[in-house]
């Protein structure tokens, strides 16, 4: 494998409303794993957006360097898992949870298709090109990827101005929604800017999980949620106790320390009144939708919708001004 900067992160987006703009092109959002691929002559390395080597999880996706041109190259891109016709973010799940990932492969086949979709290149032949425009590494992108045929390695499509409409065209088809970028952004690794804009069919934020309310041994009334502020403390957002299925509830608390051995860490903006709370390590990480964020820094209406093991706590952050989440 090629020599490359070991610190790299993907560069990350805001939230916005859908808007049309000649200076954008827009993209699809996929529900998936966010993923840097590293690839050279002869091999192929995926990491997460955390550093985390996902390479052993995919071995389908081993062989992504057969496809592409210019190697050594990085791309960036979503590993995603089709079932039934759509994305399935809980098979992605199953597969990093799997100690035999091989398993999940039959005949040589995929049970459960998985796809990595690139939409940005950040090195080529060995060489950085992190300055260069982002319509020019988007033809680039074309280029290096246009090796042969793969089922596993696709290039995101886009379109230009028409941001409403693909958006509208997104929610008619229950997608995650769409991505618009600034034609002329350069690469900014970790950064998260309005050169690049996420707009969802409803606002979402991730939460660490910093403790849960019990309603009995096997369910609970609400988790106690948390965000990191930008000097790194701990502050409360709010409960969330709605939008888990039972087994979710199950599965959640089976992931939790004893009561005996749960701690309570520095927690800012907590009420003076609150339920008996069982204090766990802010180790696990949910993504809530919500309406909005109330002039008090809680999340107003928070609906539960998935766990995201891709993410560290301390990638869930807490705005510095309300009404827009990170999402």
């Amino acid at each position: 494998m090629a020599v490359f900067p070991s610190d790299l992160k993907p560069m990350l987006a805001l939230t916005a409303d859908p808007f049309d703009s000649h200076e954008f092109l827009f993209e699809p959002k996929w529900d998936g794993f966010r993923c840097l691929a590293y690839v050279d002559k002869y091999s192929t390395q995926l990491k997460s957006r955390n550093g985390s080597d996902l390479t052993g999880s995919f071995p389908e996706l081993a062989h992504l360097h057969e496809h592409v041109a210019g190697t050594p190259a990085i791309l960036d891109g979503e590993i995603i898992a089709f079932h039934e016709g759509r994305e399935s973010f809980h098979h992605l799940l199953q597969r990093v949870r799997s100690r035999s990932p091989r398993t999940a492969l039959t005949g040589g086949k995929p049970v459960v298709p998985i796809i990595f979709i690139a939409f940005d290149i950040l090195y080529s032949n060995g060489k950085p090109i992190l300055t260069a425009p982002l319509e020019e590494r988007k033809a680039l992108l074309d280029r290096a990827a246009a090796v042969g045929e793969s089922q596993h390695l696709l290039v995101n499509s886009y379109i230009l101005q028409a941001g409403k409409a693909l958006f509208q065209a997104a929610v008619a088809q229950g997608r995650e929604g769409i991505v618009a970028k600034k034609l002329h952004s350069p690469y900014l690794p970790g950064k998260r800017s309005k050169l690049w804009l996420k707009i969802k069919p409803e606002r979402t934020v991730d939460a660490v999980v910093i403790g849960f309310i019990p309603k009995s041994n096997r369910t609970f009334a609400s988790l106690v949620l948390g965000q990191y502020s930008p000097q790194g403390e701990l502050v409360h957002v709010g409960n969330v106790g709605s939008g888990f299925t039972e087994k979710e509830m199950e599965e959640i608390l089976t992931e939790f320390e004893s009561p005996a051995a749960s701690v309570k860490h520095m927690i800012h903006n907590l009420p003076q009144r609150m339920p008996a709370v069982i204090w766990v390590k802010p180790e696990m990480v949910v993504e809530v939708s919500y309406l909005e964020y109330t002039p008090g820094g809680t999340l107003r209406h928070p609906v539960y919708r998935r766990r995201r093991e891709d993410l560290s706590p301390r990638e869930c952050i807490f705005p510095a001004s309300s009404g827009k989440g990170d999402g």
